[in-house]
C-alpha cells in the first residue's frame, strides 16, 4: 500500500507518458495477461485445486477481465480491480498469519481494510492538485478486493463451502 500512496503524485505523469506513446491499452492489457496466465498455471499445476470449481473460478476471473478490459474505455480505470484485488489478497494473508485459520472474520476484514486503503488513497489524490477524488473509484476498490476474495475463497475453499464427499457406510 505504500508503494501505492507515495506514487499518487507521480502515476499521472507515467499514464500521460504511456498514451502519448500509444502503450497504455497495452500495458494494461499485457498486466492482465501476465496475472491471468499466473493463475491459470498455478490452478493447472496445483493438484490440490484439479477439480472443477478450480476450473469455473479460472472461467469467473477470465469473464471479470473481458468485462473490464472491454467494458471500461479508459485503460486507467481497469487497473483498479488488478491493484486493489491483488491488495485484498495480499491482506487477507497478512491478518491470517500466525493463525491457520482463513475464516469469514478475515474474510470480512480483508475487505474493510482494502476498501479503507481504496478510500484513502482517493482523499490522498483530492490533495494533488492534477488528481481528483472519486467516489467511483473507491466502489471499484471495494468491488476489486470483493471479487479477489470471493474468488479465491472458492478456488481455496477456506470457509469449507464445498460439500465434502460421504464416506461409505461400513467405511472407516
Amino acid at each position: 500500500m505504500a508503494v501505492v500512496f507515495v506514487t499518487v503524485p507521480f502515476t499521472r505523469r507515467v499514464v500521460l507518458a504511456l498514451r502519448n506513446t500509444d502503450m497504455l491499452g497495452a500495458t494494461v492489457t499485457g498486466s492482465y495477461t501476465v496475472a491471468v496466465a499466473g493463475v491459470v498455471y498455478y490452478v493447472l499445476f496445483n493438484r490440490r485445486l484439479a477439480d472443477w470449481v478450480a476450473f469455473a473460478v479460472v472461467a469467473a476471473l477470465l469473464c471479470v477481465v473481458t468485462v473490464l478490459l472491454l467494458g471500461l474505455s479508459i485503460p486507467e480505470e481497469r487497473v483498479h480491480f488488478l491493484q486493489y484485488g491483488s491488495m485484498a489478497l495480499l491482506a487477507r494473508s497478512a491478518l491470517a498469519r500466525g493463525t491457520d485459520n482463513y475464516a469469514a472474520r478475515n474474510l470480512l476484514l480483508g475487505i474493510a481494510l482494502t476498501s479503507t486503503l481504496g478510500f484513502l488513497e482517493e482523499c490522498l489524490q483530492g490533495l494533488v492538485p492534477w488528481r481528483v477524488f472519486d467516489w467511483r473509484d473507491v466502489a471499484m476498490d471495494a468491488g476489486a478486493a470483493l471479487i479477489a476474495l470471493i474468488l479465491d475463497e472458492l478456488l481455496h475453499d477456506r470457509l469449507r463451502l464445498r460439500q465434502r464427499e460421504e464416506t461409505p457406510r461400513g467405511a472407516r
